[in-house]
This record gives C-alpha cells, sequence and structure tokens, in this order.
C-alpha cells in the first residue's frame, strides 16, 4: 500500500474553505495531518493511503475534489516512502 502526502492550499483561504474541504476530503479517504501553526492559514497537509491508485489519479481526485470547495486550488501529491 502506498501512502501519499497530499498538500492542498488557495489564494487567501478562509477557515470555513479549510472546513468545507476537509469535509468533502474525509468523504474520499484523504486524513489531515497535523497542522503547524505557521503555514496553516495557506494550505493543509493529508495523507491518503491506496492500492489501487497511482500518483496522477490521486493528484487529479484530491484536485477534484478541493475545486468544489473554491477555484484554482494548489496541489502538491508526494508519494512516502515505506515505513519499516
Amino acid at each position: 500500500m502506498t501512502t501519499y502526502l497530499v498538500r492542498v492550499g488557495f489564494h487567501n483561504p478562509s477557515a470555513l474553505t479549510f472546513r468545507q474541504l476537509d469535509e468533502i476530503l474525509e468523504q474520499q479517504r484523504f486524513w489531515r495531518t497535523t497542522s503547524r501553526s505557521s503555514t496553516f492559514r495557506y494550505f493543509m497537509e493529508y495523507e491518503y493511503e491506496s492500492e489501487m491508485r497511482d500518483l496522477c489519479e490521486v493528484c487529479e481526485l484530491a484536485y477534484s475534489q478541493a475545486c468544489k470547495v473554491k477555484k484554482c486550488p494548489l496541489v502538491l501529491v508526494v508519494p512516502q516512502p515505506p515505513n519499516e
């Protein structure tokens, strides 16, 4: 199973923007990581685990869901090294 770190950010977001993003992404099995207080204002980090989806599919899924909250999100998806 591959774990992906997913960062979603918006230009000038509000707290409501991130709350809506949490609700939408939770339905798709994205789990919010511990937020960093200094960068909370601009983006949120999530983890996503999948055996079936590759990097491009996870990125497309995160982007399409974030677009439901606010236009033009920035999405960064990074595969995490396996824990041993």
